[in-house]
């Protein structure tokens, strides 16, 4: 039996939300495995981790040209009922994905380039004319994304007023580096919530907006929202934390965030497998879905690309393409591993040479398990194939 303790609402502004996706960098080789020997180890890897408390319950999946070949429910959506296979998650940073390609179409489309400076769109940003779009992007802003007084800004906007008042905190907030000197994801990877700004002005929609009419609804992903449907909210499971070795119930059931005007660049998403799927298609099919043309060609190679140059960026085998974390070096004609983490509790991963994908989310709130993550994608992941 789980140790539930009486529920309490989730808070909007807890740094936990996203904090811990920049510690999940770690990546090592793979030997390629069959199939059927692959997926008993994740079922196993699952399995133990509800057995053993670690977690609470999710659904994970490995798909292979748009098809699932493994998916697994795996423990409880609430205390006393099983996790059904189509659970709505939060994919918390896993969001900066859709972001990146809502700021694609419109690079697409030719209403913004990506080096245009940040001020075009965002006045606040005046006096900072050679911070551009694509620093956004690849976090290399030199905005202050850490501390005391990022919090300072995220508690008083996140979820309370609107992305653009978000970004105008950041801007009053002294830099810490150059335009372009550095690698700083921080703490919440706030740089996309600027550029869920610059998204907006540049739109003259909201995030929530521009991605329905142009991703959501073109790909019917009925399932994929900032926030839930009421005739949906039942889908989100009871989200848990570990305290003491025990699993303790933080949030209900069908407990959603409270709607808010604030459409989060950074991670404001949710999902089910079943979508985040379909969603990674884009990827896969070179911005085309079911004849739906969601992104150009160019544009998913782009995000796909190892775009820091000579700047380090998470490892010495995961670089930073656009969106997500990408295979160091991967260029347009070389795509490896592109997909990124949220939360301690959910990611995606598109391995484009095998053309496989590989998702997991679960019932833990954050920071989350990212071992438990990482054992996950190192088990599914094919390296190479014959």
């Amino acid at each position: 039996m789980l140790n539930v303790s009486f529920s309490q609402k989730f808070d909007l502004i807890k740094p936990c939300l996203v904090l811990c996706a920049v510690t999940f960098f770690g990546f090592e080789a793979v030997a390629v495995q069959t199939e059927a020997s692959r997926y008993t180890s994740l079922e196993s890897l699952v399995d133990e981790a509800v057995s053993s408390f670690r977690i609470p319950g999710g659904v994970g999946f490995v798909a292979q040209e748009g098809e699932m070949v493994w998916l697994q429910a795996f423990g409880e959506m609430s205390p006393g009922e099983a996790m059904p296979e189509d659970a709505i998650f939060p994919l918390a940073s896993v969001g900066k994905m859709y972001t990146a390609t809502a700021a694609m179409i419109l690079r697409d489309e030719g209403r913004f380039r990506l080096d245009d400076p940040v001020s075009m769109y965002l006045p606040a940003f005046a006096s900072d004319p050679d911070l551009t779009i694509h620093h956004l992007m690849t976090h290399t802003s030199g905005l202050t994304l850490n501390g005391n007084p990022y919090w300072s800004v995220w508690n008083e906007h996140f979820g309370a007023t609107t992305t653009a008042e978000f970004a105008t905190g950041l801007a009053n907030l002294p830099r810490v580096a150059r335009p372009g000197e550095r690698f700083e994801y921080g703490a919440t990877g706030g740089n996309y919530e600027v550029l869920a700004a610059v998204i907006e002005a540049a739109s003259g929609q909201t995030l929530e907006a521009f991605l329905t009419a142009r991703v959501f609804e073109p790909l019917q992903l009925e399932e994929t929202h900032f926030f839930i449907p009421e005739a949906q909210r039942r889908r989100l499971p009871a989200y848990f934390r570990q305290e003491n070795g025990a699993l303790v119930q933080v949030r209900e059931r069908g407990d959603d965030w409270q709607r808010s005007t604030y459409f989060a660049g950074g991670g404001g998403i949710s999902a089910s497998a079943a979508d985040v799927l379909r969603f990674a298609q884009i990827f896969l099919n070179d911005g085309e879905v079911d004849g739906h043309r969601i992104l150009s060609a160019e544009a998913v190679q782009m995000m796909m690309s190892d775009q820091m140059g000579a700047i380090p960026a998470l490892d010495d085998q995961l670089s930073w393409g656009f969106g997500a974390a990408v295979s160091e070096g991967a260029m347009p004609d070389q795509r490896g591993l592109y997909g990124w983490v949220g939360g301690g509790q959910a990611q995606l991963w598109i391995h484009y040479p095998t053309r496989h994908v590989y998702f997991l989310a679960f019932t833990l709130d954050s920071p989350g398990d990212n071992d438990l993550l990482r054992a996950f994608r190192e088990s599914a992941l094919v390296r190479t194939v014959d």
